[in-house]
């Protein structure tokens, strides 16, 4: 048995020796034939790599889609602006009805705010003892000193200082009588509007006599404040028949509507587009259909108190075919100048706050750039910055953002 073992362990060597120099021999053949082959073996490439380019990057960066696109596009429009206003007074045409005597308001002929008036129209009637007397002074140089004109001259300068006019001084001379109470004319037409009796109008009896209480007016214990409501909330007037005035006080405010102003809000953004000579076509909320032309007069350098918005003025005449009242909204459409520039449709943009963005194509997916934007009208949307106008941008870029995610630049961190 030992030496059967032997002779087993002899053969399986001797065949493990012969199997590994057939192995030798077939690995220096094949090492042989790969050398003389080498120039056959050559690298093929490939574009898959840039076509999966797209996949690698972050979903918020880039999208495939096959969205329609459009390019920029190099023109010159004249945009419109639009624009809001409101129909208003034109201060210019404020007047102020004063009193030109102290006194007592016998009798009113204005009862409420915006009443209308006309010039020369009677306002009210002032009785004043220290111009009564002063009247029968003259009355009485009049009819017993004929040939003193030196006495008389002064008496007259004296009533003029007290605040008669020529008129009634030619009355006084040719009545003989003396005008009591003494009326107050409208020297303006338009618009009665009630300044009230913050400005000294007070209501007191006369408790010392006429002539102490109408000079101690302001001084009386008994003085009764009123306050002066708004015309929106009122209209009647504060102003009372008894009420005692002073000399040059206001009582009323006379607004002449013959000519308005239409006042627009311009946006800060619009604001570089305007200028003095612009065409405007505006109409008011009253009749729509009807379109009025005129041109902007002025552009007020400085922002509202209350709003951010620049106000322009257009002067106007209020005739009847326009029907214009003051405080109606108006809707404005002002004609600029011409602007050249790269134009867009205004959905290719997407607003971030800060920043704009479009999605440029790049082969067959969409990436996020930033642009900088000018002007902004109704359709377009000015291109200042980001796009050189051989580019493909998305046509609605709002269809490939994620309501998931937030847009990133490729250039953000």
């Amino acid at each position: 048995m030992k030496r059967k073992w032997k002779y087993d362990s002899q053969l399986a060597k001797s065949n493990l020796q012969s199997l590994m120099r057939q192995f030798a021999c077939s690995f220096l053949i094949i090492a042989y034939c790969s050398c003389m082959n080498k120039e056959e073996h050559k690298h093929i490439p490939t574009n898959k790599t840039s076509e999966l380019d797209g996949l690698v990057q972050p979903a918020n960066q880039t999208v495939f889609s096959e969205i329609k696109t459009v390019s920029p596009m190099q023109q010159t429009i004249s945009p419109v602006i639009n624009a809001t206003g409101v129909i208003s007074y034109d201060p210019r045409l404020l007047n102020n009805i004063s009193v030109r005597f102290n006194g007592r308001i016998e009798k009113l002929y204005v009862r409420f705010n915006f009443e209308s008036v006309s010039k020369g129209q009677r306002i009210m009637d002032i009785y004043s003892p220290e111009i009564l007397t002063e009247q029968q002074n003259l009355i009485y140089l009049l009819n017993n000193t004929s040939g003193n004109e030196t006495l008389v001259n002064a008496s007259k300068q004296k009533l003029q200082l007290l605040g008669l006019t020529d008129s009634q001084l030619k009355q006084i001379e040719k009545t003989k009588q003396a005008i009591n109470p003494i009326p107050v004319y409208s020297l303006y037409s338009g618009h009665i509007h009630d300044i009230g009796v913050s400005n000294g109008v007070s209501s007191t009896s006369m408790s010392n006599g006429a002539s102490s209480g109408m000079n101690n007016a302001s001084n009386s214990t008994s003085q009764v404040q009123i306050e002066n409501l708004p015309s929106s909330q009122t209209a009647a007037l504060s102003i009372k028949e008894g009420m005692y005035v002073q000399s040059g006080q206001s009582v009323f405010a006379v607004y002449n509507i013959d000519k308005i102003w239409a006042v627009l809000n311009i946006f800060p953004q619009d604001a570089a587009l305007i200028n003095v000579g612009d065409k405007v076509s505006f109409s008011v909320e009253t009749n729509p259909n009807h379109l009025i032309d005129a041109i902007i007069n002025y552009i007020e350098p400085v922002a509202g108190q209350n709003a951010s918005a620049i106000k322009a003025r257009v002067y106007l005449p209020n005739e009847d075919e326009h029907h214009l009242q003051i405080g109606t909204l108006i809707t404005a459409k002002i004609n600029t100048k011409e602007i050249k520039g790269l134009w867009l449709p205004r959905n290719t943009v997407v607003n971030l706050g800060q920043k704009q963005i479009v999605f440029l194509k790049s082969e067959k997916h969409f990436k996020a750039i930033q642009v900088q934007s000018g002007f902004i009208n109704d359709s377009l949307i000015q291109i200042v910055n980001g796009l050189k106008g051989n580019e493909q941008v998305a046509a609605n870029a709002q269809y490939l953002v994620d309501s998931e995610s937030f847009i990133k630049l490729s250039d953000e961190k």
